[in-house]
């Protein structure tokens, strides 16, 4: 590797680095404690958690707020959510193995004439957990965000690589959802291993130890398919026992911060599920010079 490359593979903002060599050598191990420090910093700075939730949410790795919207408005937002995507053309669909998402994007040129949800990206207590996680500076709106229905199909056919545990980056980064429809253990709720975002000596000793295996640079290893390695098992064993699912009603608003293991749970063929997606990735080694969303990286958990 060259000095470019070398930089080019620190700076990378996905968890799996695509080089065997890079991975043996620990260099997800010291991005990782680079980054931390950097995240450290300018929560100190520039947004230091101020309440319970916000504490919650940088202690445990995720919040979850059920009722967050009063009712009213909630039912308003909702109202204009649906009134947004009948003549939405911008539509995407995702097919995950048997299952199915349809993700309707808004931005603010979509929904500057929705008064309940230009109160919802401009909601201050959304806000300041937004920028208290990722360590920046209050802003006045999220720009943008993802309405997304999701169908499922026969469980056994279900491929999508989101099922398994996972971590999507090797940095604190974050994930807004926010449920309209309510979410049982039947309709893939999320699943989040609590306090797995924490960058302890496990974790990085993790991280070493994974970068040594034949398969690390590959995007789509996973944990669970090294359960034959002692190691892993009981890696895995220590998240399994901190494994929180998220089932909740309409209005119920998660905030999880995506370094840390998470999953797409299960679903019963035929169950639906929509929900308010805003995906925040501010890579403290990247390029980036402002919060903004990402809003089409990784896939439907």
């Amino acid at each position: 590797m060259n000095n470019k490359s070398l930089w080019n593979y620190i700076i990378n903002k996905g968890h799996i680095l695509p080089s065997p060599l890079a991975n043996r050598l620990g260099i997800p191990v010291l991005r990782t404690i680079l980054a931390n420090l950097i995240i450290r910093i300018r929560r100190f700075k520039n947004c230091r958690p101020q309440n319970d939730y916000e504490n919650t949410l940088i202690k445990d790795g995720i919040v979850v707020i059920p009722d967050f919207l009063p009712e009213e408005e909630f039912s308003q937002l909702k109202k204009e959510i649906y009134e947004g995507i009948s003549d939405q053309k911008e539509v995407i669909v995702a097919n995950n193995g048997s299952s199915q998402a349809t993700l309707y994007p808004f931005s603010k040129d979509r929904y500057k004439n929705f008064p309940a949800i230009q109160n919802f990206v401009k909601n201050k207590k959304l806000i300041r957990l937004i920028a208290a996680a990722e360590g920046m500076k209050v802003f006045n709106e999220i720009s943008s965000f993802r309405f997304e229905k999701t169908i499922f199909g026969n469980p056994k056919a279900d491929t999508d690589n989101n099922i398994p545990f996972h971590a999507d980056v090797h940095f604190h980064s974050h994930k807004v959802l926010f449920y309209l429809s309510n979410v049982t253990e039947d309709e893939g709720p999320f699943g989040y291993c609590l306090k797995s975002h924490k960058n302890d000596f496990d974790r990085l000793w993790f991280e070493f130890k994974r970068g040594q295996l034949k398969d690390s640079h590959k995007n789509s290893w996973r944990i669970e398919d090294h359960l034959d390695n002692k190691f892993f098992k009981n890696y895995f064993q220590k998240l399994m026992n901190m494994k929180y699912k998220v089932v909740g009603k309409p209005n119920t608003l998660i905030i999880a911060n995506v370094h840390g293991f998470h999953q797409r749970g299960e679903a019963l063929e035929g169950a639906s599920r929509s929900l308010i997606r805003i995906p925040y990735r501010y890579n403290p080694l990247g390029p980036q010079k402002e919060l903004s969303p990402d809003m089409y990286s990784g896939s439907l958990f």
